[in-house]
């Protein structure tokens, strides 16, 4: 049997259409202008890398071949040392490689690269330390992409991912300030207030925690961070079994606990459970004192956390847009301080009907280890990511047709003669910035008015102009308000009323200000 060469995608990538395209472009661009307001500089990097440039780890995986799109690169290059000179083998010559490549997996790896590779050769004259790493700051979007083993709904291979980081400063002033650039870019792009919460968190303060109550190394803490990382997905009365003796899931399957004391497991549930019921970000701070106690890592981030909220209290982003929450886990084993999530507050019916919360849709926080795996240097870095297809599904529930792609003036083709006419008075309308298309269908009837309309309907056309024989020996054109027509179709009974309404003669001197004037109507 032939193998058949059957039309189809990728599993995990998708094909984009019109509406959903503008509804992209819109989050990014009023992210953007915001990003651009608060000194961020537009950087892109290729989608390609050296996959070890990427680091040695995903921030939810231990090596970078897991949930990375990687191969060999069909060019052969030279292998470096780490001075960047060319290793040689034992005759002298140059070792050769087709080096290890990857689709990048998110834009701060290759943002750790662009900063890196910027600095190494002064890094390497001792011409730049720790005490001298001058800032970057740079927003960037694009597709990354993720090699998900399982699909579930909703989970992409492929998605967009609109970054703003701040590489070179400790000063948590740059925390407080990603907190407000999230609020106002969600405000910008749509989201109203009460609508969504900035959710905060700090590592040291936890790390602290988990020190006071006997959670003494990286390995431990890990293990705990790991399992109240699942907290959304198993809940309080599972993730304490997990914190204890274990438990048995839903298959049957035994998930074996981490043995933890009853005492500690109810002091780390009720140092989560601090901010239940309290809004106030002052009376969090003041629970998260009591329960770290002394603890000078707690200590530290506290610190932080108090220098945040006062800047946050001065600017007037009060607890209607950002709040403390130590429940947050968000990447804890990644983040080095100061950690952050969005959560809408918005709900939507599932298949079945039933109300569901749409849960995070962007966050962030304080990396300062990533570019030392580069650099060989210790730069603070924070910054957050908004995921404009996580976003877009949220605005498309919680809105439906709220953007949607504006299709070009649309010119209809009545007479083969008069073709020559149509391309001018497009010509005409794109000189004065509107776009125009001359309807050019071949297919058998292509001619006929209700296909031809109904194409301009499908590309959502606000306006259609229609020239014919008549109109041509007039010097009119028949103009069409299809956006107006729309909208009075609900409303209006009355045909010629209607008629009356959305459609008008006029002079084809008189047509590209005609149908600008429509247009911005």
């Amino acid at each position: 049997m032939e193998r058949g060469n059957i039309p189809r995608k990728i599993k995990g990538f998708r094909d984009i259409d019109a509406d959903l395209n503008e509804l992209r472009q819109t989050i990014i661009r009023e992210a953007a202008r915001v990003y651009r307001s608060y000194g961020f500089e537009h950087w892109d990097t290729p989608v390609l890398e050296y996959a070890d440039a990427l680091g040695k780890y995903m921030p939810d995986e231990d090596t970078v071949d897991k949930g990375v799109y990687n191969f060999r690169n069909p060019e052969e290059e030279p292998v470096l040392l780490t001075d960047a000179s060319e290793m040689r083998d034992a005759d002298g010559k140059v070792v050769m490689e087709y080096h290890p490549l990857a689709l990048r997996y998110d834009l701060t790896a290759p943002l750790a690269r662009v900063y890196s590779e910027r600095l190494w050769q002064d890094v390497r004259r001792n011409q730049i330390m720790e005490s001298n790493a001058p800032l970057f700051r740079r927003f960037q979007y694009g597709p990354v992409y993720r090699y998900e083993l399982k699909l579930l709904p909703g989970r992409l291979r492929e998605f967009w991912q609109l970054d703003f980081d701040t590489v070179g400063t400790s000063d948590v002033a740059a925390d407080a300030e990603a907190c407000m650039i999230l609020s106002d870019a969600l405000e910008a792009i749509g989201m109203e207030r009460g609508t969504y919460l900035v959710k905060v968190n700090n590592r040291k303060v936890l790390k602290g925690f988990l020190l006071s109550v006997g959670i003494a190394t990286e390995e431990q803490e890990g293990a705990v961070l790991r399992v109240i990382d699942k907290l959304d997905k198993i809940g309080w009365d599972d993730m304490r079994l997990e914190l204890g003796r274990g438990r048995v899931d839903t298959s049957g399957a035994a998930v074996p606990g981490l043995g933890l004391a009853d005492a500690t497991t109810n002091s780390i549930i009720s140092f989560l459970k601090l901010a239940t019921g309290v809004s106030s970000r002052a009376e969090v701070l003041q629970k998260f004192e009591q329960a770290a106690g002394a603890n000078e890592t707690a200590a530290e981030g506290l610190a932080e956390l108090r220098k945040m909220d006062q800047l946050w209290a001065t600017l007037g982003f009060d607890e209607e847009r950002i709040v403390f929450d130590p429940s947050l886990m968000r990447g804890m084993a990644y983040y080095t301080g100061p950690v952050f999530e969005v959560e809408s507050l918005l709900t939507y019916r599932d298949e079945k009907g039933r109300e569901r919360k749409f849960g995070s849709i962007c966050g962030g926080g304080r990396y300062d280890g990533l570019v030392e795996k580069l650099l060989g240097l210790k730069v603070p870095a924070t910054g957050a990511s908004i995921g404009v297809d996580r976003l877009a599904e949220l605005l498309r529930m919680a809105k439906p047709g709220a953007v949607t792609a504006q299709g070009p003036v649309f010119i209809a083709y009545f007479d083969d003669d008069l073709q020559p006419e149509y391309y001018r008075i497009a010509r005409l309308l794109r000189n004065a910035g509107i776009a125009a298309e001359v309807y050019c269908g071949n297919a058998k009837g292509f001619k006929k008015m209700k296909k031809q309309m109904a194409y301009a309907d499908d590309k959502n056309c606000p306006i259609a102009v229609l020239i014919g024989g008549d109109e041509a020996a007039k010097g009119v054109a028949t103009v069409k308000n299809l956006k107006l027509g729309k909208e009075l179709e609900s409303t209006t009974t009355d045909k010629q009323a209607w008629i009356s309404s959305v459609q008008q003669e006029v002079p084809l001197a008189d047509l590209v200000d005609y149908v600008k004037k429509q247009l911005t109507q």
